[in-house]
């Protein structure tokens, strides 16, 4: 509704409850993805989920069969998720070709905000203090952001081997506060932020007098919050 969607054109499933009504076509589906592909091609759809490999159970290695089957459950044209799921993307659109299907979906990955915590590449589901939810009230987003990591130098989260990105672009600073700036509060046209007294209309003047101490991070915690608050 906020997007400007007619919502009389638009219909909401519940997966699981799909899955029950249509139980034989969903897992006929789920086997024979399963059985054109290797254990070790679908193990690789387990790495972005934060999973060892030599860690794995046999559910873990389940769920990207059906995450993979839900696309083609859902006949979905168009799978817009966030990079952590590309792996399985891709795992759907080589099953196209292994099953001989012409139209294969067409993948929009999407940025992963950073978990609010020092070295979170993202929200975690067991800590409802990384992230902003759609039901937060003020005072939640402002405990939230108040306390949220701000780090002006880069390096200062260890880099993880074993651990793949999980977001676009190369961002040695993971700055959970900045990347809220970046992709939320400038993501609409003609946006604008304000902190520190100063009105922005775009991120790379804020990111600069951040890093070069003229927007302190109360300033830009400030200023975060309103914005959040506002939206």
């Amino acid at each position: 509704t906020a997007a400007g969607m007619d919502m009389t054109r638009v219909k909401f499933l519940w997966s699981s409850e799909e899955i029950t009504k249509h139980a034989q076509r969903y897992w006929t589906q789920a086997l024979d993805i399963a059985r054109r592909f290797t254990v070790t091609r679908i193990k690789k759809c387990c790495q972005i989920m934060g999973r060892l490999e030599d860690t794995l159970t046999a559910a873990q290695i389940l769920y990207p069969i059906m995450q993979c089957t839900d696309i083609f459950f859902l006949k979905a044209d168009i799978c817009q998720l966030g990079v952590d799921q590309r792996k399985v993307n891709m795992l759907a659109r080589e099953y196209c070709d292994a099953a001989g299907i012409k139209l294969k979906p067409i993948i929009l990955s999407h940025h992963m905000l950073y978990g609010l915590s020092k070295g979170q590449q993202k929200m975690s589901k067991s800590n409802l203090d990384s992230a902003i939810f759609m039901e937060d009230s003020v005072d939640d987003v402002e405990r939230k952001l108040r306390k949220a990591y701000c780090p002006r130098n880069e390096g200062e989260v260890e880099e993880k081997p074993e651990e793949e990105s999980m977001h676009l672009t190369e961002d040695k600073l993971k700055n959970p506060c900045l990347d809220y700036v970046q992709h939320i509060i400038f993501c609409s046209p003609g946006a604008t932020f304000t902190a520190g007294g100063k009105t922005y209309d775009s991120f790379p003047p804020v990111r600069s007098d951040f890093l070069n101490e003229i927007l302190s991070e109360e300033a830009l915690k400030d200023g975060l919050v309103q914005a959040v608050n506002l939206l």
